[in-house]
């Protein structure tokens, strides 16, 4: 199923996403806001995952824009306009997770929505394959965020903007054979402290 966090890609969205850009690449202002109202959910429910704190998601939200807006004329399009902004957002909430003391830690309470409530993280080897669902959604985010932010960055991109390995490959600026090895240590790490927590 299609994540509802992110923009259907139709052929006429993407071309009006790039006259948005043309635009804002021009000094635009109000074509580079037409592009945040697009992204913005997207990239603030990203950080609220990987950060696990609203205050912090929330600036890390506005650091990305600001990084995009004064960025934007160096956007060579050699990548899709939302592959360039999610490196940014990846690259700050990274930035962020490794300012933090060690050990630190943050629990978003069961009141926090992801983009949709419901999704499912599925996991080889689980039974059914289903981790997240209604019941155990907050200890599944309780438990990525003990994983080091290179692998949470990683299963987010997979499981919650459901990207390919080739396109989180191009977000990371990584090879795909390195993200595949990150999502299966990621993903052992979770069994493994899910399976303690049980």
């Amino acid at each position: 199923m299609w994540n509802q966090d992110r923009p259907l890609p139709a052929p006429a969205e993407y071309a009006q996403e790039n006259v948005w850009v043309t635009s804002s690449q021009r000094g635009d202002a109000l074509a580079f806001n037409r592009l945040v109202l697009k992204w913005e959910k997207t990239i603030y429910n990203l950080a609220l995952r990987m950060l696990q704190d609203r205050d912090e998601a929330a600036e890390a939200t506005q650091e990305t824009f600001l990084a995009a807006f004064k960025n934007i004329r160096r956007f060579r399009r050699t990548s899709r306009f939302s592959t360039w902004l999610y490196r940014i957002a990846v690259n700050h909430c990274i930035s962020r997770t490794r300012r933090r003391p060690p050990g630190t830690h943050f629990s978003l309470d069961d009141e926090v929505q992801s983009a949709r409530p419901d999704h499912q993280l599925h996991v080889p080897g689980m039974q059914e394959g289903e981790l997240l669902c209604a019941e155990n959604r907050r200890r599944v985010r309780a438990a990525l965020a003990f994983l080091p932010p290179d692998q949470r960055a990683v299963i987010e991109l997979k499981f919650f903007q459901e990207l390919t390995f080739e396109d989180i490959a191009a977000v990371l600026r990584v090879p795909t054979s390195t993200i595949k090895s990150r999502l299966y240590t990621g993903l052992d790490s979770l069994k493994v402290r899910l399976g303690a927590e049980a």
